[in-house]
């Protein structure tokens, strides 16, 4: 099976909009086992869009389409497709019970152009969309093809994708997929590469790497008759992927939602540890990564904000002269943090960070991506020092990390 999606939207064109829909269908469809060889964005305008249709259909099997479902004259998503597979499109009455009562449940009266939501070929399947006004639908293109027509808000494309258009593509696929997620830290993209090369070249089970700020993460996908054979085929890879990387991976999973925060997360709900947090260059980053993760008011007790010099001093008992004598970027001052942290807070861990995020600020001595991160717990206090590279938004961004792989490992270190 190949699908392609084709995203329409004027504003994606422009830039206004980031297209995180076609990232995150592209996922799934390759979780899936489907192939995929070309995307498309185009603007609202009729005649480019049946262009990209028909031209995406001669080499599709599926057609997947997010945005252009509204009530507005630009949404023309549905009428279009409607017109290359030479059908009209006609008032879906259980589609219209849904427009109508998702604005009865918002006390908002409805416009009669709303009732374009509910405009749908006749031989359309509708996709249930609990968090919009619009349905979705499969249309049937002809010569077994079909076009998978999807709302644009993510909110709603996401939920609708792998609650309904999902399931009926896999039914049809004749294949049961199994993946895990290795998620690694620690190990750049070549050196994971170099090690797993001959792995990456298997076609089933195989070995998918793929790259984010500072972390590696390899998709191992196996696929067979049931799920159990599937399994069968998959693990035997992924052990020996362990067997080869060691510890710089942190977490094997199921999906690919996982992140170092939330390892951190649930490491210390396992040793039932709270934790505070003193940031200074990472201006709160550490404390929102944790506190993004459901439940983790259960571990993160508060943080300190200590973006100036005296900041720290007032909040986490820095001694000014110890500022004065090491500089606020030292490892001295991401210790005393560290540990100012913690008491202050009465928490079993805290962690720090100090350094020059640049451009500006960076001597011979001490270059932009000098960082400090400090590490407390009841027993020790240590410093990780760190060389890091990369624009203000990328130091920042690998402090934090850093930060977070200092946390899970300090959770998970025996006793």
């Amino acid at each position: 099976m190949i699908a392609e999606i084709l995203c329409v939207g004027t504003e994606l064109l422009m830039g206004q909009v980031l297209n995180t829909n076609a990232q995150f269908l592209s996922r799934r469809l390759s979780a899936l086992g489907v192939s995929q060889y070309h995307q498309t964005v185009v603007g609202d305008n009729a005649q480019r869009l049946e262009d990209a249709y028909r031209l995406a259909l001669s080499r599709a099997d599926v057609v997947i389409t997010s945005g252009g479902l509204g009530p507005t004259v630009d949404d023309i998503t549905k009428r279009v497709a409607a017109k290359v597979a030479g059908k009209e499109l006609v008032l879906n009455p259980q589609a219209e019970a849904h427009v109508r009562g998702r604005f009865q449940r918002m006390g908002r009266p409805m416009t009669e152009n709303n009732l374009s939501q509910a405009m749908f070929t006749a031989d359309s399947t509708l996709l249930d969309n609990p968090h919009g006004t619009a349905p979705g639908a499969i249309v049937p293109m002809g010569e077994g093809k079909v076009v998978i027509h999807l709302p644009g808000p993510p909110n709603e494309l996401q939920p609708m994708w792998i609650n309904h258009a999902e399931p009926w593509l896999q039914e049809r696929s004749g294949n049961v997929l199994v993946s895990r997620y290795i998620r690694i830290f620690g190990m750049g993209e070549s050196n994971v590469d170099e090690l797993l090369a001959d792995l990456e070249k298997q076609s089933n089970p195989s070995l998918s790497p793929y790259c984010s700020t500072g972390e590696v993460m390899l998709r191992a996908t196996a696929g067979a008759a049931t799920k159990a054979e599937a399994e069968a085929l998959l693990m035997p890879l992924v052990e020996e992927v362990q067997k080869r990387l060691g510890d710089v991976i942190y977490a094997i999973e199921e999906d690919d939602t996982g992140s170092l925060a939330r390892c951190a997360v649930e490491a210390l709900k396992r040793r039932g540890w709270t934790i505070a947090t003193a940031d200074s260059l990472t201006g709160g980053m550490m404390a929102s990564s944790m506190v993004e993760i459901p439940g983790a008011s259960a571990v993160v007790k508060g943080g300190f904000v200590t973006y100036q010099t005296v900041s720290k001093t007032m909040l986490v008992d820095v001694p000014a002269e110890l500022i004065e004598k090491y500089d606020v970027v030292s490892a001295e001052v991401a210790y005393a943090m560290a540990e100012g942290a913690r008491k202050r807070l009465g928490t079993d861990i805290a962690i720090s960070a100090t350094g020059l995020a640049g451009p500006d600020g960076g001597t011979p001595e001490k270059p932009v991506g000098t960082v400090f991160v400090g590490i407390s717990t009841a027993g020790k206090t240590e410093v990780l020092p760190l060389r890091l590279n990369g624009d203000r938004k990328r130091i920042r961004t690998l402090t934090m990390k850093h930060a977070m792989n200092a946390v899970r490992k300090a959770a998970e270190a025996v006793i």
